[in-house]
């Protein structure tokens, strides 16, 4: 059983607007948890659990996992989260849980106003070398032959500059309409990295 009272304290520590908490009720007067409408754990018989996920376990000193869920038969693998961890782990278990997999740029959906996906491929081809060499990307996405290796990335494939300005540098390059005059794309897309990191930096030291 889990009181009222638990239930608001979690929610006074952790609800916010980017992590906005709502709640079921389970089994014995517990509760299963949601945040943003994803589901992410529970409060059992006093305790906040979150689904279990690689970066929280590390946070704990890797403890044992324990199941819970709706009833005896309805069970997910969780950890038990003290209370002096539960800011750090609920950022860290949103971040793997569902940051890492959203998606930042699909080449074949953007490419669909051309007559043919191969319009924009050299394109491409010179945007993902400069985001690689720039570190914002983290495995190179072309080959030996600058062959694109995937045309799919997700926020897991940024690292954490890249986070930050790889949307705003592929808006930019997305809406480039000089791509046949004087000044070439390599040239704007050093000109744009400047100016965003230059904001970015601003941003950082605050």
């Amino acid at each position: 059983m889990t009181s009222i009272d638990f239930l608001n304290k979690v929610h006074k520590n952790l609800d916010s607007q980017e992590y906005n908490l709502s709640y079921s009720p389970a089994k014995s007067k517990n509760y299963l948890l949601y945040c943003n409408g994803n589901f992410i754990g529970g409060l059992f018989d006093e305790e906040l659990c979150f689904v279990y996920a690689d970066g929280v376990s590390e946070l704990l000193g890797y403890p044992e996992p324990v199941y819970r869920g709706y009833s005896s038969t309805a069970q997910h693998r969780m950890l038990v989260i003290p209370e002096e961890h539960w800011e750090k782990a609920l950022k860290l278990l949103y971040t793997e849980k569902f940051d890492w997999n959203r998606l930042v740029y699909d080449i074949t959906y953007t490419s669909i106003g051309a007559a043919v996906v191969e319009d924009f491929y050299d394109e491409n081809v010179v945007f993902l070398r400069f985001c690689f060499e720039k570190k914002l990307l983290k495995e190179n996405p072309l080959d030996r032959q600058d062959r694109i290796l995937r045309m799919v990335y997700i926020n897991r494939d940024l690292t954490d500059t890249g986070k930050h300005l790889f949307p705003e540098l592929l808006d930019k390059f997305l809406v480039f309409l000089d791509r046949k005059g004087k000044t070439s794309l390599e040239t704007m897309l050093k000109r744009w990295y400047v100016a965003l990191e230059k904001e970015y930096q601003s941003v950082i030291k605050g």
